[in-house]
Parts: C-alpha cells; structure tokens; sequence
C-alpha cells in the first residue's frame, strides 16, 4: 500500500541491503484499487500482490526459491485464524517449511519465535524496522495478534504459541497421510467414465471429501477449494443417490450421477 511507512520501510530494506552489497528489488502496487477490481479485502489483496510481486523479481533473476520471513508467532496466528473460521485438519496445518502452492517458497524461520529472532538481532547490534501497518486493529489477523492471542494466553495458556504450533505440527503429519490415501484411492476410482460411486462408498468417511476434492479439481481444473457444506451434500448424493440423482452447486456447476456398463459413475457437467 501506498503511504510515508511503507515508502521509509523500503528506504530502510535498501540501505541495509545496500550495506552489505546484497541485490535488492523494490516494487510498488496500488492494493485498494486492486482490492477493489478483485472484490476482495485488503489484508488478502495485499498478499496477493506481494506474492506476484516476489515470483516475478524470482523469474527475472532465475532464482530458484522465494524465503520469507514467517516464524512461529505468525504459524500460531494463522492456526487460530483459521480455527476460527472452521477449518479441516489440512487447514490447521497452517503454514509449511516449504509451500505447497503453485510458487517454489520455504520459510526457513517457522521454528523460530518472534522473542527469539528479537534476541538474536539483539545481540549482533542489529536494528529491525517494525511495520506500522502490524499495529492497527484493521484485520482479522492483527486483532488476533494484538487482543485475542494475548488475553488467552494470560488467561487460559502461556505457552500457547507453542500448543497452536503444535497443533499445526500434527495436522501436517495427519494431512499428509490423508492425502496420500486419497491420491492412490482418486487413481484407482476415477476414469475417462468419472467417478466410480461403488468403490467411493466403500471408502472412509475421513477420504471420501478429500478424493472429492480432488475429482474437483480434475472435472473443473479449479483449485479453489470446495466448502465444508457442498462436500457433504456431494457425498450423501454419491453415497446414496442412483442414476439420474444430481447436486447443483453455484456458478453452474451440477454432479450428476450416470450408469455406464452397469457400474455407476458421478461427473462434473
């Protein structure tokens, strides 16, 4: 975003890069009127463009990996985040040491709390610059960082960044797993026909949405990720539903149920 903070934080980057002769880039972006052409907040637009801004400056200086700065405060954040908002265990694993997005990005400081990067810089003589726009309760994640977290963790849990970590931790392991199974049982169920709905009933509850999700993907090629609520209607019409039963779903989109050499298959129209 456009204003004096943000114009003296890239002064700032550029003299410490500048310093220590190492290559620095900067770029400038108008994030409300993006946010405005792309109907979406500021915090999300804001991280979009970054994002695009990082990959691009990667491509030009055909770098192979994009690090940032993320450490454990902010892993911990993200995981109430998106508690809150009613997340799957893959949601709870919150972020990753190494992305595993569409962009080549690791954060080789999830490990490390906010205190202990502060001691490090501490002790080197090193002078970090604060982000101003972190202390305005302008967001749902900075009202979390600044209120929530702080008054559960005097009232309820003072080591409670460690738990939310923790937490995110075992989602990953338990995610991984999951998707795994999911991947191997999408492979063996889905053809050019769609999806089997015989061998999908047989499946787990726990690998029916994640299989789901992934015919998704492949009939529509989006990967935006399908609602809590229209995966569970998807699976009660594939796991009860016969030939010709369908689920409609926003922008167009309907499953529909189809019988094809005497097995039933479900498909995307």
């Amino acid at each position: 975003m456009e204003d004096g903070s943000s114009h003296e934080d890239a002064r700032f980057v550029e003299a410490f890069c500048q310093e220590r002769s190492i290559p620095c880039t900067i770029g400038h972006g108008d994030v409300p009127a993006f946010a405005r052409e792309q109907q979406l907040s500021l915090e999300t637009a804001a991280r979009q463009c970054r994002y695009a801004f990082l990959e691009e400056t990667r491509r030009q200086r055909g770098l192979d990996l994009i690090a940032t700065a993320h450490q454990a405060d902010d892993q911990a954040e993200t995981v109430l985040m998106r508690l809150l908002r009613g997340t799957g265990t893959a949601g709870l694993a919150a972020m990753r040491p190494k992305a595993q997005g569409e962009l080549p990005l690791i954060r080789p400081l999830l490990f490390a709390p906010r205190s202990a990067i502060e001691a490090y810089c501490e002790t080197r003589n090193l002078q970090p610059r604060q982000d101003a726009t972190n202390e305005l309760l302008d967001c749902t994640r900075n009202k979390l960082r600044l209120k929530t977290l702080p008054q559960l963790r005097e009232e309820y849990n003072p080591r409670l960044f460690q738990a939310l970590c923790q937490l995110a931790d075992i989602c990953a392991v338990e995610a991984d797993y999951i998707g795994e199974q999911a991947k191997a049982a999408f492979d063996r169920l889905c053809s050019e026909n769609g999806l089997e709905a015989q061998g999908f009933r047989k499946l787990h509850q726990a690998l029916q949405g994640a299989v789901l999700r992934l015919f998704w993907q492949r009939e529509t090629g989006s990967h935006k990720d399908l609602p809590y609520a229209h995966v569970q209607r998807l699976c009660e019409v594939l796991n009860t539903g016969h030939a010709g039963s369908q689920q409609q779903l926003p922008h167009g989109r309907c499953l529909r149920l189809y019988r094809e050499n005497k097995k039933l298959y479900a498909r995307f129209i």
